[in-house]
């Protein structure tokens, strides 16, 4: 009877043992499963984001860029909070080139080292509204950035605009000042 108590108590181990390595294994394949679905729906939304620059004017003596870009891709853009805009131009106070990452701020007249959209438009350059989900660039819609730099730009140079949306598709443009 001792041995039937010990065979039992063994059997119920080696199963306990079993499931622990089960669980063990099926775990992290789940979670490998779902980075891999997780990450293949992200690459689908990269592919369908694209980006084209408009134009880019310098005004204000060149301290201020505004420039347009349009949503020319599928998908919506919507977190201006998750984007990045750098400007590297020749700088009017005669450091040399300035290379700025700027910050985002909702203030429509942005600070030095800020940006802002100023809005977004079914047509920037005639700056007609949208209609369709304010504040957020649907496909088909342009918007414009208004970013202020600290030193200005100097002339005449040719300087570079470049900006990454929230899934990390970038735009960048030449311009001159």
């Amino acid at each position: 009877m001792s041995s039937l108590v010990i065979a039992l108590v063994s059997v119920m181990v080696i199963l306990g043992a079993m499931v622990g390595l089960v669980n063990g294994f099926t775990g992290p394949q789940a979670q490998i499963g779902e980075t891999v679905k997780r990450s293949s729906g992200l690459y689908g939304e990269i592919t369908r984001t694209e980006l084209s620059s408009l134009t880019v004017s310098v005004i204000s003596a060149g301290a201020t860029v505004d420039w347009s870009v349009g949503n020319i891709g599928q998908t919506q853009l919507r977190v201006f909070t998750d984007w990045d805009v750098v400007i590297v131009y020749q700088d009017s106070a005669g450091a040399g080139l300035q290379v700025q990452y700027l910050t985002y701020t909702t203030n429509a007249s942005p600070s030095a080292g800020e940006w802002t959209v100023t809005g977004v438009y079914r047509d920037a350059g005639t700056l007609t509204a949208e209609v369709f989900n304010p504040g957020i660039v649907d496909p088909g819609e342009e918007f414009i950035i208004r970013a202020q730099l600290s030193p200005s730009i100097a002339t005449p140079t040719t300087n570079s605009v470049t900006l990454a949306v929230e899934n990390g598709v970038t735009v960048s443009d030449q311009f001159v000042n």
